[in-house]
């Protein structure tokens, strides 16, 4: 059963592809290389860097980062109109509670909300003909990390993980009474719990980690008994002869009790490419040695996958740029396989499956699809309307039952969780999620094609008030992903009336890198392909320019993580385009990228070390060695977690010094948080870190503020 968050953690506008039982995008991660001097461009050797030694002294860095984060605060929280924007943030906030990761187990639902009274997420249980109620409400400092119900809803698996922090300790609480049972395997980063059939024990994934270096090593599956302390090892990446000398981003167990099947995937990579699907039937006997069989190779490019009985359904890339949709038989895997479907040149955001039907959510040449198929005839396919302006963000199904309830959503329209009933085609509110009471009917979503130099069409998603001129005085916030194929669909976020309310215009620049248009939008972006991201977005900003939305002085652009390569080049190459840049938690020193814990499972998205073609790529999408003394670059704000995991701070810390040494120091400003991670520690430091940057380019665009 797939499930999806209905709001933005960051505030940041960015969507996660999903599908269906499985997340195959994994964590944004990065690799590395060592310096590499490329011809017309200037880049730092080992002993040259004047900045290395934020590498290797954390804690100094992190006091350098403090140090200037006080002094931007001071700053930022000076400026007349913050107070105000963060008023209005906790306004909008209180005005839409949430509710997500919905589960139908036994007579059960779960799912997580939030309130107005309880602004975080707690983990609720309904039964039927009696109220809903809390069984998990984290304490201070934490929060719900997962949650997966027992198939008879008896029991929950659970991980809470402090504030800023990704690993987690998995627990289990009895729902009839929310007694937490003694069970305890803790430090599990991606623990993908997987319930057994017997609703007495669950699968696990154990990554391992490098003591010395802090990264991450592919791990192994396991059983746990609940009431047992030894657990059994179910899979063993290393023992399987074809996967042993392979590089293993992850590997995760999946479980479906009508089966007789274990299904696992083994992933090399976080770009999509190079999976295996092995299967193996279980055993009576839990201790026996399972016999693991290769279903797909890396070579077949297939990217989700949901089963049923004896069939797993396949998606796996075309030559087209979509995909195939396709059927093999379990219980002789070694047979033709079925095809069930395919489409061009798009994304698919949605695979799901019920008791009678797959369904699959997709984007067909622009156009968002919603499709179900009976799976006692595949050659029958229904379709179920979505409207031009919404997408599909949600399916919640259960091979327990023929229904299934679905979350649509646009850019503009807040979510609406339905109820769909196959036997009778009929669509009904469920009215899970109120209605919103914001003035939302005077802004509109315009989507357009940049087409670039080399006749390449970017789409660009507008969201502005109505009726506003095109003269050029438009301040203009214009933001890009860009990596791993993730796709930035229609999603509501009312925190961008932060932005819209002050008469300024949000741009999303679709640039290859991500998957709005399917795989090949993806593969024009990545390895020694990538600087297509850079330009692409850079002829985004020049389309806006151009045709007279906004100009120079009132542009600003944003990036996060990935993004920030993005931002970072964009800045360095035509600095001349922008009034300001914020970037928060940025890849901003790719030729270093060996250096960062988990930077083998970038290799395929952003150039290896080991050759030199890799060396080359990812010099030319390093942002700090690109910087160049005596040129003027607009105001940044750079914005880092110093428990962060995944970009390591000392990336943030070395561009900010750079910079600031060749900019004026209040040109650019810091903002370190102490708990935080990739993502914000709290909510509280969430809403600070985005009003913070909507403040900073009300400031640097001159964006009249209305006293309040």
């Amino acid at each position: 059963m797939l499930s999806q968050e209905l709001t933005f953690d960051d505030r940041l506008i960015r969507i996660i592809k999903c599908v269906s039982k499985l997340v195959f995008m994994g964590t944004l991660a990065l690799s590395g290389c060592l310096f590499f001097a490329h011809a017309n461009e200037k880049s730092y050797g080992d002993n040259m860097d004047p900045y290395r030694w934020m590498e290797t002294n954390p804690h100094e860095t992190a006091r350098w980062l403090s140090k200037r984060s006080g002094q931007a605060t001071n700053i930022l929280h000076a400026l007349p109109w913050r107070n105000v924007l963060a008023e209005r943030l906790s306004e909008l906030a209180n005005t839409a509670p949430t509710i997500s990761d919905i589960y139908d187990a036994g007579e059960n639902r779960f799912y997580l909300r939030s309130t107005t009274e309880y602004p975080y997420l707690r983990l609720f249980v309904k039964q039927k003909r009696k109220p809903e109620r809390v069984i998990i409400d984290p304490p201070v400092g934490y929060g719900i990390n997962f949650f997966i119900p027992s198939h008879d809803g008896r029991f929950v698996a659970f991980g809470l993980s402090k504030n800023g922090m990704e690993s987690t300790e998995i627990r289990v609480v009895r729902v009839a009474d929310n007694v937490v049972l003694d069970d305890r395997i803790p430090a599990v980063r991606y623990p993908n719990v997987v319930w057994a059939a017997d609703n007495q024990s669950f699968y696990y994934s154990l990554n391992a980690t490098t003591p010395a270096s802090g990264r991450q090593t592919c791990g192994m599956v396991y059983l746990h008994h609940l009431g047992r302390y030894r657990d059994v090892m179910t899979f063993d990446w290393r023992a399987i002869p074809e996967l042993a000398q392979k590089s293993c981003e992850n590997v995760n167990l999946y479980s479906s009790p009508d089966s007789e099947y274990l299904i696992v995937y083994f992933s090399k990579s976080i770009s999509g490419y190079g999976g295996y699907i092995f299967s193996a039937k279980k055993h009576v006997d839990d201790n026996s040695r399972l016999k693991w069989t290769k279903l797909v190779g890396a070579e077949e490019n297939v990217s989700a996958f949901v089963y049923s009985d004896r069939w797993i359904y396949l998606a796996s890339y075309n030559s087209s740029s979509g995909y195939n949709i396709s059927r093999v038989d379990l219980t002789v895997p070694t047979y033709p396989r079925e095809t069930v479907m395919s489409w061009s040149n798009g994304e698919l955001t949605q695979l799901s499956i019920s008791r009678d039907s797959l369904y699959v959510v997709y984007h067909d040449t622009g156009n968002s699809k919603f499709m179900r198929i009976p799976l006692s005839d595949i050659n029958k396919r229904q379709a179920i309307p979505v409207p031009s302006d919404e997408e599909v963000s949600a399916i919640f199904a259960s091979i327990d039952s023929q229904k299934i309830l679905f979350t649509r959503q646009g850019w503009l329209k807040s979510p609406v969780i339905y109820h769909y009933q196959p036997v009778d085609n009929v669509i009904q509110n469920t009215g899970l999620i109120p209605p919103i009471n914001q003035p939302l009917a005077d802004y509109v979503a315009d989507e357009k094609w940049v087409t670039t130099t080399e006749n390449v069409r970017i789409p660009l998603t507008l969201i502005y008030r109505k009726g506003i001129k095109r003269n050029g005085t438009t301040p203009t916030w214009l933001t890009a992903y860009g990596a791993y194929g993730v796709s930035t669909f229609p999603v509501f976020d009312l925190s961008r009336l932060l932005w819209l309310e002050q008469g300024g215009t949000l741009a999303i620049a679709h640039v290859r890198g991500g998957g709005e248009l399917g795989p090949a939008w993806h593969e024009g972006g990545r390895a020694n392909k990538k600087e297509n991201s850079i330009t692409d977005f850079i002829q985004c900003a020049e389309y806006l320019i151009d045709n007279h939305y906004t100009s120079p002085s009132k542009l600003v652009i944003s990036g996060e993580s990935a993004g920030g390569i993005i931002m970072g080049m964009a800045l360095t190459r035509r600095p001349e385009l922008f009034s300001a840049v914020a970037i928060d938690v940025g890849m901003l020193n790719t030729s270093r990228l060996d250096k960062i814990p988990i930077g083998v499972m970038n290799y395929e998205e952003l150039g290896s070390p080991l050759t030199l073609s890799g060396r080359q790529n990812l010099l030319k999408i390093d942002a700090y060695q690109h910087l160049e003394p005596g040129k003027r670059y607009p105001p940044v704000l750079l914005t880092v977690g110093l428990q962060d995991p995944r970009v390591p701070p000392w990336q943030t810390a070395k561009f900010a010094a750079r910079l600031q040494a060749i900019n004026s120091p209040r040109n650019v400003l810091v903002l370190a948080y102490r708990q935080g991670g990739h993502n914000a520690a709290t909510y509280a430091e969430a809403d600070s870190k985005f009003v913070d940057t909507v403040s900073f380019f009300i400031w640097k665009t001159g964006l009249p503020f209305p006293e309040k």
